[in-house]
């Protein structure tokens, strides 16, 4: 889960806190310890990254808020390491260097911690965002990937380079000041001085030239000091220290120079002790570090011609705990491996120039490719929309180009089935006219014969009533009606269909209608079904545009229809109901039901769920076909629900009269 701003840097702020702590606590902590704990370390920053979640507004406002947010974590946890390397130093070494020799200014110390917090922190940041952005656009997420292919070879690139740099440093003339080169060849020409019995003044001058570079040295080759190797080994040493033989120091120049006369300093005397013991007896002794490789200082004695000695010379080089790790490890310089922030710095400006190249190289690319997708994306979708000529260009034979040509065919063939598609449609309607024509026409023609029938059968029963059987004349006269019914209904959807029926289109109380209809059928039903028919609308119920007598024609069917269907003991009701812009009518019954598989079906012409009763009842199956034509025709839409055992409801969805309640 991603959290906001100031949540972010709190927690991001603590658990730098404790990783600092468990670095302090192991402060001597194996290499491999190390090597995990930097990756840990590391991780945190695409984990800070992550975490904070993405701001809102203009892209300027968005990009200052992660930079603050990044600040403001580079301050707090770079001045609190600082604090605590500084103040309270663990003791030990890290990979051989001593950590008061990696003791930095605040200033430096906040702008390395700002340096790597933005070198790892900013393109973790864009890499997420891209690769979020990749979930609706390829060519983000082809950019992402083309950038953590170039974030993971610049961190490869550091550790193979100090590899290399390693093994080819293993024959490497160590680049660093020995002191023992340059400390016997010193001390012969300072004997001549001694014996001169020069002044600690002329003494102490001679020595600051040595490093100044203004003392001009004799050069011979019996010494061992050549012009081309004395002037860059003084330019390596830190002080030069000419003592006297009772130990108390009678020159020194260079870094901390001692002042003539005072005796050596008890750590300094410490330190040297074991050495001025041994270079009593007249030879140069060179000393070293207990935790280092290299020799650091050596003492000399300064003898006269006649081997008596005259002082003793200490030169001390400007080796610490960092080059003697450098020289421990590769025995290189020190600015390649004494800072333990080498492999960070050189990941940190590789991946800010190589994440530079990849931007560019990868969005060119991505462009390039999500270019041709996207044209073929707004091909697809002008043909989804029905434009079956669109065509993309083919201008490759690779995926995206088969893709292409394969769009194209398929968008011809398309084209050819949508046109005999479009004809069989044509010629179907034709039929269909023709066929509505067909039923209007005959249902018309057969009205005329019916008519004559009746009248005949009137005629008949007026003259010869007595004469005639009566059930059979009841049976033709039965018949006859139902015929009539079904001839008029044929002919009232056919001319519905064909938008021919005449309409009287007007604004109708349908509460009034329901309740009048209610109140016709309600003796009948009890009587002959035992089944009670109400009307519960509301009293506000809003008036609607429609056809007063096509409209009770309707609810009548619907009425009938669901007398039929409704066992002796049930009710049939007539509700309503009103929204912005319809009024729902319903007629609603407590009968057997209609099966889900049937609901669809049940306004098709001359539809019967179950035949033989509709056929004892009188039923034909255009009721309900003749439901649907009449509402549609008047502007609305009728739907069913039904729950078999337990009854049926068909809704009228009618236009309400606006304006009216």
């Amino acid at each position: 889960m991603r959290v906001g701003f100031w949540r972010a840097l709190v927690e991001l702020a603590v658990l730098t806190l404790v990783l600092s702590l468990v670095s302090y606590m192991l402060a001597n902590m194996p290499a491999w310890a190390i090597f995990l704990f930097t990756l840990v370390s590391l991780s945190l920053y695409v984990y800070a990254a992550w975490r904070l979640e993405a701001g809102h507004g203009p892209w300027w406002r968005r990009g200052g808020r992660v930079l603050l947010w990044l600040l403001l974590l580079s301050l707090s946890t770079g001045g609190l390491g600082w604090a605590m390397f500084t103040y309270a130093p663990p003791s030990g070494s890290y990979l051989g260097m001593r950590y008061e020799d990696l003791t930095l200014p605040l200033f430096q110390y906040l702008l390395n911690s700002i340096t790597i917090t933005a070198g790892l922190l900013l393109p973790s940041r864009v890499l997420i965002a891209l690769w979020a952005a990749g979930q609706t656009r390829m060519r983000s997420w082809l950019t992402a990937s083309y950038m953590l292919i170039g974030v993971i070879t610049a961190m490869l690139l550091p550790v193979a380079m100090a590899f290399f740099i390693a093994v080819n440093s293993l024959f490497a003339v160590p680049p660093v000041t020995n002191p023992a080169s340059i400390a016997a060849p010193t001390a012969g020409l300072l004997a001549p001085l001694l014996e001169q019995q020069q002044s600690p003044a002329a003494l102490e001058a001679t020595l600051n030239g040595l490093f100044t570079g203004t003392t001009r040295l004799p050069v011979t080759k019996d010494d061992g000091i050549d012009d081309n190797g004395i002037e860059p080994l003084f330019a390596g040493v830190r002080r030069l220290i000419l003592l006297q033989p009772d130990g108390s120091v009678l020159a020194s120049a260079g870094e901390s120079a001692l002042p003539a006369g005072a005796p050596l300093p008890a750590a300094q005397a410490s330190q040297l002790a074991l050495l001025l013991g041994q270079a009593q007896g007249g030879a140069c002794v060179h000393g070293r570090p207990t935790d280092g490789p290299l020799a650091d200082v050596s003492v000399c004695g300064v003898r006269a011609s006649g081997g008596a000695l005259l002082g003793t010379l200490v030169v001390e080089s400007k080796l610490d705990s960092t080059m003697q790790f450098g020289a421990g490890f590769a025995r290189i310089v020190r600015l390649t491996l004494s800072s333990v922030n080498l492999v960070i710095v050189l990941m940190i400006f590789s991946v800010f120039f190589i994440l530079l190249l990849a931007l560019g190289v990868g969005y060119m690319l991505a462009r390039r490719l999500t270019n041709r997708v996207e044209r073929l994306a707004t091909a697809t979708g002008d043909v989804a929309a029905g434009n079956l000529d669109r065509r993309v260009e083919v201008d490759s034979h690779d995926e995206l180009g088969r893709l292409g040509h394969d769009f194209n065919s398929m968008a011809v063939r398309l084209a050819e089935r949508e046109q005999a598609l479009k004809l069989e449609k044509e010629r179907a309607e034709r039929l269909l006219h023709a066929n509505r024509q067909l039923v209007a026409n005959v249902s018309h023609e057969l009205r005329t014969p019916l008519a004559t029938l009746r009248g005949y059968l009137e005629a008949l029963d007026h003259d010869h009533g007595d004469k005639l059987p009566a059930h059979d004349m009841a049976v033709i006269r039965g018949e006859v009606g139902r015929l009539t019914t079904l001839i008029d209904d044929l002919f009232t959807v056919a001319r519905a269909e064909a938008q021919q029926l005449p309409l009287s289109m007007q604004s109708v109380d349908v509460r009034e209608l329901a309740t009048t209809l209610a109140e016709t059928l309600a003796p009948l039903a009890r009587r002959e079904r035992q089944i009670e028919v109400i009307a519960a609308l509301p009293d506000q119920l809003p008036p609607v545009q429609a056809d007063r007598a096509r409209l009770e024609q309707v609810l009548l069917n619907l009425a009938q229809n669901a007398l039929r269907h409704t066992p002796p003991g049930g009710i049939v009701a007539f509700e309503g109901s009103a929204n912005d812009d319809h009024v729902l009518l319903s007629v609603a019954d407590t009968g057997i039901g209609i099966p889900p598989d049937e609901l669809e079906l049940v306004f098709e012409r001359f539809y019967r769920g179950d035949s033989s009763r509709a056929r004892e009842t009188g039923g034909a199956g255009l009721g309900l076909a003749l439901v649907k034509e009449l509402t549609e025709a008047m502007g609305g839409h009728v739907a069913v629900e039904s729950s078999p055992g337990k009854g049926t409801r068909f809704t009228l969805h009618l236009r309400r009269v606006v304006g009216e309640e």
